[in-house]
């Protein structure tokens, strides 16, 4: 009992930090989330989340610019776009690199708030959890990057629209392969298909960016020509050369891939054939990450974040939390949960 006593006062601590990190931000419990027409919760279903750009006063112009809600419920994906923290001139952005684009210095928690809003989202619906993508443009491209170095094990892919990583490796230290796509024009002006600075603060090229990620999945970093296909339906030609990095340690783990946008700026305009390109890419790449019923929130630990997921659905009948599925989330899930205490079995 002791043990149980401690735990629940780290319930109460980490709760009340929880309820001072998101201020500035839709809390990830209101984000609104789309369901395919399909959605039945006894199924599981994968999710993407998409993130937006550097953005003047407003992301709704995202809705034109990427509208991928409708294509992802379509293809019978969950779909959320949360807004990042708006700076003091009113622009929405993420916190990602050095770089990109916490222009006002105030460091926000995005990563952390990525995550809440990803167990969020898990404990409303039925989520896959080795189906779980991020689909990010330009800072939100970035982002992806973050979220890669900093939560692998929580995501099936991320897919990087006119983005890039840090500019010192050092600063991203996966610990786990993932699935990384990286999309870019070469005629990029806003961020450079060689790279370049935003401010003072340099940002690495689009190569480098894809090598780091073929070394750190173990696969080859001299890339195979995988084809031509039509991404941007404003460029009158098969356009956009899929490079694929092989040999991986691992591929069904981690991959890396590099779809080159021939004379393409930063603004994709996302053929139908591109929209296929892309939610196929989603669909072929999965977490391979083994999964602990326990695990509530996919860290591959069984820890006092997962007893936070469980105090937040107590009392559920429908929940990933329910773990001796007899329909209602109570006592007898904790003692499982502590059960099951410490890393999830390789």
């Amino acid at each position: 009992m002791t043990r149980f006593f401690y735990i629940l006062l780290l319930v109460v601590y980490f709760t009340s930090i929880a309820h001072a990190q998101w201020d500035d931000q839709t809390p990830p419990n209101e984000v609104p989330v789309y369901l395919p027409s399909d959605y039945d919760p006894a199924e599981q279903f994968p999710l993407v989340i998409f993130l937006h750009g550097y953005s003047p006063l407003t992301t709704a112009w995202y809705d034109i610019l990427l509208p991928l809600q409708k294509d992802a419920n379509n293809k019978g994906y969950v779909f959320a776009k949360p807004n990042g923290s708006q700076d003091g001139l009113g622009e929405f952005y993420w916190n990602a690199t050095d770089a990109c684009c916490d222009m006002w210095g105030n460091n926000p928690d995005h990563v952390g708030y990525l995550l809440a809003l990803v167990e969020s989202i898990q404990a409303q619906y039925n989520i896959d959890p080795q189906r779980i993508h991020l689909i990010g443009h330009s800072n939100g491209g970035f982002m992806c990057h973050r979220m890669a170095c900093e939560a692998p094990e929580k995501f099936a892919s991320v897919v990087s629209i006119a983005g890039a990583m840090w500019n010192d490796p050092a600063n991203c230290q996966p610990d786990a392969p993932i699935h990384v796509l990286n999309i870019h024009g070469t005629f990029d002006p806003i961020i450079f298909w060689l790279g370049g600075l935003i401010g003072f603060t340099p940002y690495p090229g689009v190569n480098t960016t894809t090598e780091y990620w073929a070394t750190h999945n173990g696969c080859s970093t001299t890339a195979t020509n995988g084809g031509s296909f039509d991404f941007d339906w404003f460029i009158f030609f098969d356009e956009t050369t899929r490079w694929i990095y092989e040999s991986c340690d691992d591929s069904s783990a981690g991959s890396t891939e590099l779809w080159e946008v021939s004379t393409a700026g930063h603004f994709p305009s996302i053929s139908e054939e591109g929209i296929d390109a892309l939610f196929t890419y989603l669909d072929t790449h999965i977490n391979q990450m083994p999964v602990c019923s326990a695990d509530l929130n996919d860290d591959q630990h069984v820890n006092v974040s997962d007893v936070l997921f469980m105090i937040g659905a107590w009392g559920l009948t429908d929940s990933l939390a329910d773990l001796n599925n007899d329909g209602i989330v109570n006592v007898s899930d904790l003692l499982e949960l502590l059960g099951a205490w410490g890393p999830c079995a390789k």
